[in-house]
């Protein structure tokens, strides 16, 4: 189980505007929301390889094989 002092907790609140524990409990498509909300971005993955990324306990990232979304639908309407 992750701690997270207080200090931290309400530099976090503070910046999501939302208590921890809220946050906690958002289901992903409520999480994707905030984000898009708070930056004015949609969340997304990239494909390009980033060595910041290898060895962060994503074997995905790590061997590129992340597939997005237009991959996937490309992919279907070539069927």
């Amino acid at each position: 189980m992750i701690v997270i002092g207080e200090e931290a907790k309400k530099i976090l609140e503070k910046r999501m505007g939302l208590p921890l524990e809220q946050v906690c409990e958002l289901g992903i498509t409520e999480e994707t929301a905030l984000v898009k909300e708070k930056t004015g971005r949609n969340l997304q993955f990239s494909k390009s390889n980033d060595s910041r990324k290898i060895g962060r306990g994503s074997p995905l990232l790590a061997l590129n094989r992340v597939t997005t979304i237009e991959e996937i639908n490309t992919r279907i309407e070539a069927l």
